[in-house]
């Protein structure tokens, strides 16, 4: 049995559990576990631990609270916060009160050892030179340094974490600002993109946002050397054109040699100037970041070019029967609308864009002679129609880039009393915009002619699907319809056709 004995503080005892069982499975640390915070606390002024993890949200007293009491008690005695919300601002507030790292939650062996492993590691390392007979005050002093560079590292860990989440350059270039000042302590932080001789400023914290002419300002050395700039005291600002009264970082933004941006850095909170350790960390976050941004890029590239191979076969789709031209654009729109009405969010609305576009994609898979059929569908053939929300999945399901729109494609002739296609789900199981698009879908199908039927008009389709609210619609969805332009019938193109649906499954 190891020697070791950690305490966990929780008050979920299945997380206690679970925690206790991967401590004492990895070298077999011995455990105690309290149920909450108040509990922890007694049991730490009672017995000797090595290392207390504690959570971070607890009633009475929280994990923040918790780690104050024990650095009364025993300020050398290593804490780990426990959370479920991996974001810099949670790293940055638990690394800052004292914490000696945290972990997240759903937990992870491999982090949980690493973790143990490095601060027993730093505890020994202490006790040796303790024995070699340093005195407090070196072993202190150690311990501090130490301890800010581990701190330093875990921050960079969880904005490598967050950054990974962003795929909209415009959102890296505002949160690379704010984690910036977080991360550099300063008041002062600007980014920038180098357009036409012209910093073109995207986001400032503390200072004014405006475009700056790359010539009159050290900006321009900064471009030509492709490195990071220290100004000096009295030199000119570029954001204010007065003379500086602080240190003012700029550090270049480099992708393929090229400078495209500048992270820029001024005000420390604490009046000091910025160290080595300070411009190392910085660059750390600015090359982390400009690949990041990079990968976007060419993310990008690959995600349009999936797009564009998509819409071929959806206008493959359009040729084939001249019924078919202008569906999936009208019911895009006729969802976007409902979308609007529902305060959605822009996410949401990206995805029934381009799953409005794609949600017949399917039919690609479907024969001529059903699909162009001037009659109604026999059942076989109705079966074979059925099939293509899950012959549109499959085209999508691989390209894993679509989550939203793939749910639209397979989902949107599910019915809401559940006796649609083609899994049977009913009310709310249906994923919301897929709601929205069946909506959005019978609408267009009802007011389009096709060559055996004639198109209904406005009021008769509307008050076909308020007959379909709870056994084919959604109530809430048809609520929303009904305020959009479309279904206050202001629609003045009703009657051209394009829809892809035939047959009998105009009535599904």
């Amino acid at each position: 049995m190891n020697g070791n004995k950690f305490l966990i503080i929780d008050d979920d005892p299945l997380t206690r559990q679970l925690l206790s069982d991967i401590l004492c499975s990895i070298e077999g640390y011995r455990t105690d576990e309290a149920p909450n915070g108040m509990v922890g606390i007694q049991e730490v002024k009672a017995n000797d631990y090595d290392i207390v993890f504690t959570d971070l949200t607890m009633p009475e007293l929280n994990g923040l609270g918790v780690l104050k009491e024990i650095q009364k008690i025993n300020p050398y005695l290593p804490v780990v916060v426990v959370t479920g919300m991996s974001t810099i601002d949670v790293a940055i507030n638990v690394m800052k009160e004292g914490a000696n790292d945290f972990i997240t939650k759903p937990f992870k062996i491999k982090t949980i050892t690493s973790t143990v492993e490095r601060i027993l590691g730093e505890k020994r390392l202490l006790n040796r030179l303790g024995l070699k007979g340093n005195d407090r005050e070196s072993i202190e002093r150690l311990n501090a340094e130490l301890f800010k560079k581990l701190q330093n590292i875990n921050l960079l860990q969880a904005i490598h974490a967050e950054l990974d989440s962003l795929y909209d350059n415009n959102k890296i270039y505002s949160a690379i600002v704010t984690m910036a000042t977080k991360l550099l302590m300063v008041r002062e932080a600007s980014f920038g993109i180098i357009e036409d001789g012209y910093l073109k400023v995207k986001k400032t914290i503390g200072t004014k946002e405006r475009d700056i002419a790359i010539g009159d300002t050290f900006f321009e050395s900064i471009l030509k050397t492709r490195n990071y700039y220290l100004a000096n005291l009295g030199e000119k600002n570029p954001h204010t054109g007065e003379p500086l009264a602080y240190p003012f970082l700029s550090i270049p933004f480099v992708i393929k040699d090229v400078v495209f941006g500048l992270l820029s850095l001024a005000n420390k909170v604490d009046g000091s100037s910025f160290t080595d350790d300070d411009i190392s960390l910085a660059l750390t976050l600015v090359n982390k970041t400009a690949l990041r941004i990079e990968n976007n890029v060419l993310y990008e590239i690959i995600y349009n070019n999936l797009v564009n191979s998509l819409k071929a076969l959806v206008i493959s789709i359009d040729a084939r029967d001249p019924y078919t031209r202008f569906h999936s654009e009208r019911v895009t729109a006729y969802a976007l609308q409902i979308a609007e009405i529902l305060n959605l969010s822009e996410d949401e609305k990206d995805a029934i864009k381009f799953g409005g576009y794609l949600h017949d994609i399917g039919k690609i898979g479907v024969k001529d002679r059903i699909l162009l059929k001037a009659g109604p569908l026999t059942q076989s053939e109705l079966d074979q129609v059925r099939q293509h929300p899950i012959i549109g999945d499959n085209i999508i399901r691989p390209l894993k880039f679509f989550p939203k729109e793939q749910e639209i494609i397979r989902y949107h002739h599910e019915r809401y009393d559940g006796t649609g296609y083609p899994e049977g789900l009913a009310g709310e199981q249906i994923p919301l915009l897929a709601r929205i698009l069946a909506m959005a879908d019978s609408y267009h199908a009802m007011t389009s002619s096709r060559p055996y039927r004639k198109a209904m008009t406005h009021d008769q389709a509307i008050a076909e699907i308020k007959r379909g609210v709870n056994s084919q619609f959604d109530g809430k969805i048809l609520e929303a319809f009904l305020q959009t332009p479309v279904g206050k019938g202001e629609e003045t193109k009703k009657n051209k056709p394009g829809i892809l649906e035939s047959g009998a499954e105009n009535a599904s």
